[in-house]
């Protein structure tokens, strides 16, 4: 049982609470903000952030966790420089990066947004080189048995046709590479997890509404930090679809069942640094209604 109530010697009655409140939880009696209906929580913490009383006591949350916000800490300029300059990252140091820091990036994505506040993001971290090296020669195996089968008479004709439904998937080019792939792989070039020192998956419930959406959400705020952090990352498409068909490496990786990975992530030290900002198209508006 949720218990929320307010400090009487503090509150103001300001009604901020009760303007923010969307789940009715506080509400205007009799000039009053009163909590009213404390089932209706979604620990949303609105309630607790907007308070300049600070006159908001709720058991579902830590209060230890509410503090003041550092409003004079946001720098716009320098958001707009990381989300400008982050990149793919797909060249490491063969160095590892400390739990200490992969918990603090960690800490931070606790804090993204999640559809019904349902906090429902989990992650594997997986640091095991050994691990993630197995995992990259099979999934490049996968790839290159399947680039082998395209050259058969069967192999052909289905391809051909997945290439009329598909056209998108642009599945043409890696089979049209793959004889320069092999060659790379063949050198000790790891075209798959590119021999990165840290592997995120990010999960949640399968059947969860808005599920992909939340670890995506968690994955943005993730990348981005690790880049001010210092840190490279790439999201690995080809790790995603591998764990929604092989139930075998989900087991390996300790996924729980019933959970679906959204996103994949390798992350590390940089072997090279970006010095410039590259050209982007100009995104695709329509404006309705806007001034």
């Amino acid at each position: 049982m949720i218990e929320i109530r307010r400090l009487e010697d503090k509150c103001n009655h300001c009604m901020m609470c009760v303007r923010e409140c969307t789940s009715g939880v506080f509400r205007n009696v009799g000039g009053k903000c009163m909590v009213v209906d404390p089932l209706a929580c979604n620990l949303c913490s609105h309630c607790a952030a907007i308070c300049p009383q600070s006159a908001i006591v709720h058991s579902g949350l830590d209060q230890t966790q509410i503090a003041a916000a550092q409003a004079k800490l946001i720098d716009p300029e320098a958001y707009a420089e990381i989300a400008r300059t982050r990149r793919s990252v797909r060249a490491y140091k063969d160095k590892p990066v400390p739990r200490d820091v992969l918990e603090k990036i960690l800490d931070l994505a606790k804090y993204s947004p999640t559809a019904s506040n349902t906090q429902n993001v989990e992650y594997t971290v997986v640091g095991d080189r050994a691990l993630i090296k197995s995992i990259a020669d099979r999934i490049f195996s996968y790839g290159a048995r399947f680039a082998d089968w395209t050259q058969t008479r069967k192999g052909k004709l289905a391809f051909g046709a997945l290439n009329l439904v598909a056209p998108k998937a642009n599945l043409g080019r890696y089979v049209e590479g793959m004889d320069y792939y092999k060659e790379q792989a063949a050198n000790g070039k790891d075209l798959i997890l590119h021999n990165a020192p840290a592997l995120m998956l990010i999960h949640a419930p399968a059947k969860a509404p808005f599920a992909c959406d939340n670890c995506n959400i968690a994955a943005a705020n993730i990348t981005n930090y690790a880049h001010a952090l210092g840190l490279g990352t790439c999201y690995i498409g080809f790790l995603t679809l591998t764990l929604k068909l092989n139930k075998g490496m989900r087991r390996e990786l300790g996924i729980p069942q019933g959970n679906k990975v959204f996103v994949s992530l390798v992350m590390g030290w940089p072997e090279y640094k970006f010095k410039r900002v590259t050209a982007r198209k100009e995104p695709s508006v329509t404006w309705i209604g806007a001034d």
